[in-house]
């Protein structure tokens, strides 16, 4: 009996000492190093970068959390006890951000947190909208990883400008802009730059001496008409009034013609418009906006004021027709380099009598 009690005793004494050196033979969860693709990062990382984790006790990883909230899809197929592989999302929604921040792991062996450091990419542009910008007027820039911006400068200059998205922002074009500046968006990852190009802008006339058309007169039906009407948006402006007379069937105001507004490769009338401001005594007021004859054919543009407060009219060439703007054909094959004349009046049928247009810093824009 003694015997068997030894030898019971001596068999647990050799289990205790297999079970312990097997618990000195666990390994628990470890991360060595963390490597962002192509290699060259250390516990750093761009977003959207692949990342190598690489230590001991990797096995069976379950779950991945950056910044204690943002849980990091991976696919365990690529998950040995040495390493595994994972890529850095980036969602502002979830609430991503840049900087130093925990990442924690967990897999069969146990969790471990690490610090990894999310860098912020270099932005980008990527287009303009419109593709040709025009001095004065805001102009959208889209691109990406428009984050924590530093500065946004034209030409090296600063300008104004709102965020609308971390891949959209409106800045406002000063009127001295000049066509082939660069432009600049930094942020704490880099600057992007992109050269603007911009429309040509012909001053027809501002009614105060400036612009390549300085002396207006009237003609036709017209019973009054002051180029030099004080009060206007910028200063003077014109003032044209038409009180009833059909006598002449017609009427108008002109500064002449002379040489054209545009050069000979600004000849695409889809590209060209005038801009012009605009008022009146009474809404239905028509204005009546025509060009020098050009190839035999009389084209022009004809609408209606739908508020007497000054506003900016913007019209297109290519919506100008034939016939004093009443004909089948638009204008949208017309060589624009040949218009050289702006006319200005008021349309005499299904008008208010009387009416008094106004009108001031008369442009042609080539875009």
């Amino acid at each position: 009996m003694i015997n068997k009690i030894k030898y019971r005793i001596l068999i647990l004494f050799a289990l205790a000492l297999f079970t312990a050196c097997d618990n000195d033979d666990a390994v628990t969860a470890n991360v060595e190093a963390m490597v962002a693709e192509p290699g060259d990062l250390l516990n750093q990382a761009f977003p959207l970068n692949k990342v190598r984790v690489e230590g001991e006790g990797l096995k069976g990883l379950t779950k991945i959390t950056l910044d204690n909230k943002i849980n990091i899809s991976f696919n365990p197929n690529y998950n040995s006890d040495k390493a595994f592989i994972f890529t850095i999302p980036f969602d502002e929604k979830l609430g991503s951000r840049f900087g130093v921040q925990p990442i924690t792991f967990t897999t069969a062996s146990g969790t471990v947190t690490k610090n990894i450091e999310i860098l912020q990419p270099v932005p980008t542009i990527t287009k303009t909208i419109p593709a040709i910008a025009t001095p004065g007027f805001p102009l959208e820039i889209e691109g990406t990883w428009f984050y924590n911006i530093s500065s946004v400068t034209l030409g090296g200059k600063a300008v104004s400008y709102t965020l609308k998205s971390s891949s959209s922002i409106i800045i406002g074009l000063p009127s001295d802009a000049v066509s082939g500046s660069e432009l600049a968006v930094t942020t704490p990852g880099g600057t992007a730059k992109k050269t603007i190009d911009f429309a040509t802008i012909v001053l027809v006339s501002d009614f105060d001496g400036n612009g390549v058309r300085k002396d207006w007169f009237s003609y036709g039906d017209v019973a009054s008409f002051d180029p030099n009407t004080a009060g206007g948006p910028t200063g003077n402006y014109a003032t044209f009034t038409w009180s009833g007379s059909t006598s002449n069937g017609y009427n108008g105001s002109s500064a002449g013609g002379g040489s054209s507004f545009l050069n000979a490769t600004n000849a695409d009338a889809k590209k060209a418009y005038i801009d012009i401001d605009i008022s009146a005594n009474v809404t239905g007021a028509q204005f009546a906006i025509q060009l020098n004859t050009i190839d035999g054919k009389n084209f022009a543009y004809n609408f209606k004021v739908t508020d007497v407060n000054w506003t900016t009219k913007t019209i297109s060439i290519a919506d100008f027709k034939d016939d004093y703007g009443y004909g089948a054909n638009t204008a949208i094959t017309l060589d624009v380099s040949k218009i050289n004349e702006i006319k200005i009046g008021v349309i005499q049928n299904d008008t208010p009598n009387p009416s008094v247009i106004k009108y001031d810093n008369i442009k042609i824009r080539y875009q």
